[in-house]
């Protein structure tokens, strides 16, 4: 009797550590902070006057962000797979994404021979569009300061993403983008409230990568669901090692029915590391909404110095030109026709 009892707990040791064995959680993030100056940024609502402005920020080159992933081997090439992600501001500790705890990600999945599937808060093909072929991506004066869809996610999400050979595919159906509002869009009756279809098809061959993007949100009340806002998009990469360029153009058309306006996004960049501690990247943008005078042209460059393998100094600088009517902004608000210079100094930390 004392030997079966100690095989079984033995052999219930043994599980337990290859159960353990099998499995792994991981804790990462990234905190990134330094100082911003712009000029002209608006002093008051109404008025004409404009001033200096310089701040201490969060996430100039990537946002502050911390979180949980991990992995469950289930046997026959089949994993289970978890993210929990919160993005914060490191200048003053506050919780970012609308105070959301997991704001960043949050799902649940599996993971095998055929891809991955996970359901609930994700991050959209259009995040990966953005970070695939824009060199300043994830630093904020890149396209995102032109388009903030480059940083989405969507709530109440299934999301597949694949890769066969040199295809690579992420797909995302959302049942109510944003749970901010009432019932996270999902409401009984109401197919279309609320609802985002997303898809990012991406080929590689040798050192150059394609890619195409489409994406349509539906409006997020039974009134607005028949109002869209629809992206397209068509992006390409070459790598000429330490040299890597870029250019990508999207079409925006957002329906408020029955009018439809259409804005139009081009933009050309550049990598180069010419030793493993420096990164150089540069892009070049064109925003070109509806209507007479209200293109907008930025032009970004970020300089980084590695220090170690996870931290690194930077400094980022942008130029905004905004034609008579247009007023996109570096940080703040400017006045119709104002341009902006900013610049940004900062460390940033990985772990």
């Amino acid at each position: 009797m004392k030997v079966l009892k100690a095989t079984i707990l033995m052999g219930s040791v043994m599980a337990s550590t290859a159960l353990h064995a099998q499995s792994n959680v991981q804790i990462y993030g990234i905190v990134d902070v330094g100082v911003e100056y712009v000029n002209k940024a608006q002093v008051s609502s109404t008025g004409t006057a404009t001033g200096s402005l310089a701040k201490v920020t969060s996430g100039n080159a990537a946002a502050s962000r911390f979180g949980f992933r991990g992995r469950e081997d289930l046997g026959d090439g089949l994993s289970a797979v978890f993210v929990l992600e919160n993005g914060f501001s490191a200048n003053n500790g506050t919780l970012a994404n609308n105070g959301r705890l997991f704001g960043r990600q949050s799902y649940v999945g599996l993971a095998g021979k055929f891809g991955e599937l996970d359901v609930g808060r994700e991050t959209t093909p259009i995040f990966d569009f953005g970070a695939l072929y824009d060199p300043m991506i994830p630093a904020r004066f890149s396209a995102l300061t032109l388009d903030a869809a480059f940083a989405s996610r969507a709530d109440n999400a299934v999301r597949y993403a694949g890769k066969f050979g040199g295809l690579t595919l992420s797909t995302l159906y959302s049942f109510g983008f944003d749970s901010t509002i009432v019932n996270g869009g999902q409401i009984p009756g109401a197919f279309q409230v609320g609802k985002e279809t997303s898809v990012n098809v991406n080929y590689q061959l040798g050192n150059v990568l394609a890619g195409a993007l489409y994406d349509r949100q539906n409006g997020t009340s039974i009134a607005t669901e028949q109002n869209t806002d629809e992206r397209m998009a068509l992006g390409i990469s070459a790598d000429f090692n330490p040299v890597k360029l870029y250019a990508a153009y999207q079409r925006r058309n957002t329906r408020t029915a029955p009018i439809t306006a259409t804005t139009n996004l081009f933009w050309v960049g550049v990598s180069y590391n010419p030793i493993p501690a420096v990164t150089l990247d540069a892009t070049a943008y064109s925003y070109d909404p509806a209507g007479p005078s209200n293109r907008t042209g930025m032009y970004s460059v970020l300089g980084s110095y590695a220090l170690s393998k996870r931290t690194d100094i930077y400094t980022v600088l942008s130029v905004m030109r905004n034609q008579a009517k247009a007023v996109m902004a570096l940080d703040g608000t400017v006045n119709p026709g104002d341009g902006q210079t900013g610049l940004q100094f900062g460390i940033r930390h990985r772990f």
